[in-house]
């Protein structure tokens, strides 16, 4: 991985590639994530694009310099991939439906596009599905893996495998032990790890991910949260060595009209100094929130100010709450156009703080400073 913390941050929707030049300048990410549903009816415009026309995928998308993630999960789709019969495949949420795919279409999808890093296609097993449907697929998503290992190996694409299983620590363990095989590949990376969404407590989720890190203990695995990007989750994964995360929050919130307000990142050396160096504890998490304010509207949102006085961001820079109150109450898509700009700048805030204090050696201490204030 390039750096630690990596922010993968989702499309939302094609949301994130569909905004102008311009607007996505003024986000000035470095990464998207890529469904692959949303590109499987463009094949044939894939292949013209390798074969008779100058301009790349990437110009293609308006993605040009950034690191691409290509996964066939897209947590925006409650029903995004379906589990079938067929050994070779599965159903995808695709823009014309709910589709048939097979690994070969996935793979050769996935030459087409040329991501850095690519999540093996995967089954994703029904919640309250039984301990037969839940390993095959298992077994399913770890024939997936070893496939693409074998097939792209003559590209320079880093492959991750995908851990399903939800919270369940058995099937944690038995998806990971199954795809244990890929560590001696030199495509393979590491694992995207699903599930961690669910509405449970921290102590399940320290649980589930204490077991798969088991499983690989010794080996240099990276590890990638699927999902939201939530900043809790962040701080807690960050803590427990999880170096990427899928990033969907900043665009959910602009899509609902919620503006994130994360407290002040920035601490003394000496106001680090009493926090404890060790790992974050799950029982250091409960009852933490993130502070939001949500549009529409009320009398005491329609003031003349900006949304946050001391952010730096163009939307802060530029406008106020008056001004995007008048957006969402017109319906103007740019309203959700200024807080996207506004919630990924805090983001990207956090992830330079984030790096700041893994160079420094006061990553934990860093995040219970933090959480004191949450």
């Amino acid at each position: 991985m390039k750096k630690s913390p990596l922010f993968i941050y989702t499309t939302r929707m094609g949301s994130y590639y569909h905004l102008t030049p311009f607007n996505q300048q003024t986000l000035n990410l470095d990464t998207c994530l890529l469904s692959a549903g949303d590109f499987f009816h463009m094949e044939n415009t894939l292949k013209q694009l390798q074969s008779e026309t100058n301009i790349s995928f990437r110009q293609y998308i308006n993605q040009e310099n950034k690191i691409l993630y290509m996964t066939s999960i897209d947590s925006y789709k409650m029903k995004c991939v379906e589990g079938s019969s067929n050994k070779d495949g599965v159903k995808i949420a695709q823009l014309e439906g709910i589709k048939s795919v097979t690994n070969k279409q996935y793979i050769e999808l996935a030459r087409l596009i040329n991501p850095e890093m690519l999540v093996s296609l995967t089954e994703k097993p029904e919640i309250e599905a039984g301990q037969k449907s839940t390993k095959r697929s298992s077994s399913k998503s770890a024939n997936f893996l070893k496939e693409s290992l074998d097939q792209l190996k003559d590209t320079q694409i880093g492959i991750y495998g995908a851990i399903q299983g939800g919270l369940d620590t058995v099937q944690k363990i038995t998806a990971a032990e199954e795809q244990k095989f890929a560590i001696d590949h030199p495509n393979f990376k590491g694992f995207t790890l699903y599930g961690f969404n669910q509405g449970s407590t921290w102590q399940d989720k320290e649980d589930a991910l204490s077991v798969v890190q088991s499983v690989f203990d010794g080996y240099n695995v990276q590890y990638i949260l699927a999902g939201y990007g939530d900043i809790l989750s962040i701080l807690w994964g960050l803590s427990w060595g999880i170096e990427g995360f899928e990033i969907e929050e900043p665009f959910r919130f602009a899509q609902d009209l919620k503006v994130l307000l994360p407290p002040n990142f920035d601490a003394k050396d000496s106001e680090l100094e009493q926090f404890s160096s060790d790992k974050i504890n799950f029982y250091e998490l409960e009852g933490k929130k993130i502070n939001y304010l949500n549009f529409p509207i009320n009398s005491d949102v329609k003031e003349n100010v900006p949304l946050n006085p001391e952010c730096k961001c163009f939307s802060c820079q530029n406008h106020t709450k008056l001004y995007i109150s008048h957006l969402v109450e017109c319906k103007e898509m740019n309203a959700q156009v200024l807080l996207t700009i506004h919630n990924t700048y805090q983001y990207q805030k956090l992830q330079q703080k984030l790096q700041e204090m893994q160079n420094k050696k006061q990553l934990n201490q860093w995040i219970r400073w933090y959480l004191q204030f949450l």
